[in-house]
């Protein structure tokens, strides 16, 4: 569970259960978190997953200063990821990710007032996701500023 200063709230999970139901219906995964961008610049904090077992929510992720992280949190662009190799190149928990079957992982920044507030993440099998579905999972990812600006 995540600490006083980042207590995840009863509005704060509805709103992320609406995302991820959306993501659901729209796109499918085998699992979604989402991550919250800290003043840390080493760490993001996992506020909701939808396998908390595997990805427990209010654990820490060293993502700052990665080449994904200087691509999604400080450029403010989608990620796609097909393949071992990218999932590899990307996550520092990757090989949990690919014990879980997912080879494709697609990422949207949360961008408030032109910063990256947060990250939505879906995982599913190789293929799942494609270059034009980034567009709409980015769409849907704003949805969360509300509960990311907590």
């Amino acid at each position: 569970m995540a600490d006083q200063d980042h207590r995840i709230t009863a509005q704060m999970q509805e709103v992320f259960a609406q995302v991820t139901q959306t993501c659901e219906t729209q796109f499918g995964f085998r699992f979604l978190t989402i991550l919250k961008i800290l003043p840390d610049p080493v760490n993001v904090l996992r506020v909701h997953s939808s396998s908390p077992d595997d990805y427990q929510i209010g654990a820490l992720k060293p993502m700052g200063g990665t080449p994904w992280g200087k691509l999604v949190i400080d450029g403010g662009q989608t990620w796609l990821g097909n393949g071992a190799d990218e999932v590899l190149w990307a996550f520092p928990d990757a090989q949990l990710i690919l014990s879980k079957g997912c080879k494709a992982c697609a990422c949207a920044p949360v961008i408030s007032e032109g910063k990256t507030v947060g990250v939505l993440s879906l995982n599913a099998s190789l293929d799942a996701y494609t270059a034009g579905d980034l567009h709409e999972m980015s769409r849907i990812a704003q949805h969360l500023i509300p509960a990311l600006r907590h």
